[in-house]
């Protein structure tokens, strides 16, 4: 094998890779947690700045990730 066909085959796995991520991201289950940051005199929420985080309730479906044995 030369080394084309070695970035090719590199390339080929890193987008099933993605691919399998994204996948199994779409299949679970998530929240949307939204938090303010504070003003900094008054400690009140900063209601224009807000902060998005969000929570994979089911993240057994990400253990599985790499598709091989676990701690892989």
């Amino acid at each position: 094998m030369n080394t084309m066909d070695n970035a090719k085959v590199i390339k080929a796995m890193e987008k099933f890779a993605m691919q399998n991520y994204l996948e199994k991201l779409a299949s679970s289950e998530m929240r949307k947690l939204t938090l303010f940051t504070i003003l900094p005199h008054t400690a009140a929420p900063n209601l224009s700045n807000p902060v998005y985080f969000v929570i994979i309730d089911n993240a057994s479906k990400f253990v599985s990730l790499n598709s091989g044995k676990h701690l892989n």
